[in-house]
This record gives structure tokens, C-alpha cells and sequence, in this order.
């Protein structure tokens, strides 16, 4: 189950289904009332972190003859709780600082302040409780028949319900004493301690990992051996290769020209800056293609020529 408070307020949204999914809920125990009971961080932490199943504490009412008004004396009486000692045990070094008992303040709603003044611990009702509804929403988890088929798949194994209106308010004070002061203190120090804390390392850490040479690179080195450094052949000869390529081909990119005559970038580029022109504009944007004094090609084959395959470079 999980269980959340809801405080209910006006919207100004005309339509709600188009700010948030709608999904059914159940209200047939809206009506019900509630308590709603708050504890301090340190006891609802002893509460969820037991190890056993026991009682954690015992509510003790108490009556003691107090002066209400002017002239009339009424009993008064006081809501206590007193918290098991094993629990106590179990919050370790903060054990001996773990208050033992607590005092509950009560407050209830308007209606039912009028109707039960003498509710043990009843107290007057503070702001929070005047200008709030607050309603319990629970979410719990249902099994889903294998035969159904649910238009929302990620919604149909949760069911809400409201379960219940919150009409009494019970607060969990802790004495202030000493012990309690040395209490928050301890936590306050728990609090702002560092997490990362320097310490001196005995052994070298090392900072680096081991990087795996992948098959294209074992490939590439293995072609770079056998095919050797490009080195730079007679600039007629480095001509006929491009003419040739350009007889084939169009449009070229400057890798291609790369594979086909072995010749470094520096050294191609400033020969193709001679005889061809590079394309800034699209459709064959980053490729050379010859100057038109070069060119000879035959006006079926300059319209159906074809870029040649691979990258733009």
C-alpha cells in the first residue's frame, strides 16, 4: 500500500482532463474519518527500522485536576506516549538520548471540537488545521487477469481510492530537555560531516585503462606497411593519372584521388587547384571537377555523368 496526504483546493482549470490523465478513483470511504499523527524523524525511523514485530510503545492517558476559566474546575487530561525500551536499545550509540516519553497535542475540527470537548489531550486548533481539508489517497497494487486487455498497460495493476478525511490531528512533541538538545546536536554533526573524506593510499592507483586496438585499425596499419609512404612522382605523370580518373568519372572527391594516385594532400591539391574546380554549392557540394578548357566531354555524357563512389572531402 502507500498512502499519501492530499490537501483539496480550487482550479482554474476549465477543462482537467487536458492538463493530467484522468483514472478512476474509488471514494466510497471519502467520508471516513481519520487521524492524522505526526513523530518526530528519529522515532518514525526506530518504527520502520525493527527488527521485530513487537509493540514499539504504550499511549498512556493521564488526569489531573487543572482550572479552566474563572470559577469551574474541570479534570484535565494528558495523552503520553512511552516508548518500549528494546526499540530504545536499537537506535545504538543515540540510545541513551532517544527520549523515552512524549506528549501528544490533539486537535480536531471544528465539528467535532463541539461535540467531544473532553477528548483526552484536546488543545486549541492551529492555523494548519483551520485552512486545510487534507484526504488520504491510497495506491495499492492489483493482479491483472492474463485474458483482459487493458487499453493503458502501464496503469492497470494500481488502484486508487480515497481512504478516508482527515478530522483529527495528533502531534508527537518530544520533551525539551538536555538530552534532546544533545540529540538534534548529534544529528546536526551526522549532517554536515563530509562525504568524501582524504586519506593516504598505501598502493598506486592506477588512472588509466587499457585501450583495445580495434580491426579496422590493425587494418589500416597493415596497408600503411605494405603500401608505404606516398611519396611525390613527376608532376606530368601526377596530371595523366587525374586526366584519366576524370575520363571515368566526373566528379570527384579528394579521398578518392587520394587512393587512386598515392600522392600526399598538400601535393594533390595544389595540382587539382590547376586543372579542376571545387564545388561549393550543391548537388555535388566538396568535389572537384575540371575546368571547362579541360573538359571534353559530349553533351550526352556531360548530362548523365555520375559523381565517383565514396565520401565528400
Amino acid at each position: 500500500f502507500f498512502f499519501c496526504v492530499v490537501g483539496l483546493m480550487s482550479s482554474s482549470i476549465d477543462n482537467p482532463s487536458e492538463a493530467h490523465p484522468l483514472y478512476a478513483v474509488d471514494t466510497s470511504r471519502a467520508k471516513d474519518g481519520v487521524w492524522l499523527v505526526k513523530v518526530p524523524n528519529y522515532l518514525a525511523d526506530l518504527w520502520l527500522n525493527s527488527s521485530s514485530d513487537g509493540p514499539v510503545g504504550k499511549v498512556v492517558i493521564s488526569t489531573s485536576s487543572g482550572v479552566v476559566g474563572k470559577g469551574d474546575q474541570k479534570p484535565e487530561s494528558q495523552v503520553r506516549l512511552v516508548t518500549d525500551d528494546a526499540l530504545t536499545i536499537e537506535a545504538g550509540e543515540a540510545s541513551s538520548l532517544v527520549p523515552k516519553e512524549h506528549q501528544f497535542l490533539i486537535q480536531t475540527t471544528p465539528s467535532l471540537a463541539a461535540g467531544n470537548r473532553g477528548r483526552p489531550g484536546d488543545a486549541k486548533r492551529s492555523s494548519a488545521m483551520s485552512g486545510q481539508e487534507l484526504v488520504i489517497l491510497c495506491e495499492e497494487d492489483v493482479p491483472v487477469s492474463s485474458g483482459s486487455s487493458p487499453v493503458n498497460p502501464s496503469r492497470v495493476t494500481r488502484r486508487y481510492s480515497l481512504f478516508g478525511r482527515v478530522n483529527s490531528r495528533a502531534e508527537c512533541r518530544p520533551p525539551p530537555n538536555s538530552k534532546y538538545m544533545m540529540l538534534k546536536a548529534q544529528q546536526c554533526k551526522a549532517r554536515n560531516k563530509a562525504r568524501h573524506e582524504v586519506c593516504i593510499l598505501d598502493t598506486p592507483v592506477r588512472n588509466y585503462r587499457p585501450v583495445a586496438n580495434h580491426e579496422f585499425n590493425i587494418e589500416y596499419e597493415q596497408r600503411k606497411k605494405l603500401e608505404g609512404k606516398n611519396v611525390r612522382r613527376e608532376r606530368d605523370d601526377v596530371l595523366q593519372d587525374l586526366f584519366k580518373a576524370f575520363e571515368r568519372h566526373q566528379y570527384y572527391a579528394v579521398k578518392d584521388l587520394m587512393l587512386l594516385t598515392k600522392q600526399p594532400m598538400s601535393y594533390l591539391t595544389e595540382l587539382l587547384k590547376e586543372i579542376a574546380t571545387f564545388n561549393t554549392k550543391p548537388p555535388h557540394k566538396h568535389m572537384w571537377e575540371l575546368k571547362p578548357e579541360y573538359r571534353h566531354y559530349s553533351q550526352k555524357e556531360s548530362g548523365i555523368a555520375k559523381p565517383a563512389p565514396g565520401k565528400s572531402g
